[in-house]
């Protein structure tokens, strides 16, 4: 039995990469190659898929990208499994992924040939989280030493705060989300008033 798979990411170096690496195992079929969230779902709605290797962020197409798209896809698609290959480690965003429905995390910074183990685990509904991950943020399911409860904040809280502490400007959050800088800038001050932060 062939594990069917599809690759979503807007960098086509990175597809590139993924698909070297899979082409050469066995039991793995490529079905499909996708650089936004509206191509990753015309995939899945018109071809036998297994799981899905998604980047989290994909700019373009008419459908949200992070953890909406993540929330969409389960709700549409709960068959896929889905492996989420990311540059972003702060651990509550890597936390709400895990329970948007991504079996696997990696990132991007991990070496490729761990992709095979993230995507056996997630095509038998195991938790796989990438070396990286695990080593910098140390990943668990529960909450971190030291580390603040976050269940007070909401999904886009979560997301806009993740994306600001990455780096992100507001202004740049807010094009990213295609939200307002209003939006985005109400949801960081809320998150940072819950965690009583300045």
């Amino acid at each position: 039995m062939s594990i069917r798979i599809a690759l979503a990411d807007d960098h086509s170096l990175i597809r590139m990469g993924m698909r070297h690496v899979l082409s050469s195992e066995l039991g793995f079929s490529i079905v499909g190659e996708a650089a936004n969230v509206d191509e990753l779902f015309n995939i899945v709605t018109t071809r036998e898929c297994d799981v899905v290797v998604t980047d989290l962020y994909m700019p373009g197409g008419g459908q949200a990208d992070g953890l909406p798209m993540l929330h969409a896809f389960r709700q549409h698609f709960p068959a896929v499994k889905v492996v989420v290959l990311t540059m972003r480690d702060q651990p509550a965003l890597l936390r709400r992924v895990r329970d948007a429905g991504a079996f696997a995390v990696l990132s991007k910074r991990d070496d490729l040939r761990e992709l095979r183990a993230a995507i056996v685990a997630a095509f038998q509904q195991r938790s796989y989280i990438g070396t990286t991950i695990r080593r910098d943020v140390a990943l668990v399911s529960g909450p971190c030493a030291g580390m603040v409860s976050l269940t007070g904040l909401s999904p886009r809280e979560v997301e806009v705060v993740g994306l600001y502490v990455g780096g992100m400007s507001v202004s740049a959050v807010a094009r990213h989300l295609k939200r307002s800088i209003k939006t985005v800038s109400t949801h960081k001050t809320s998150a940072m008033h819950k965690l009583g932060i300045r």
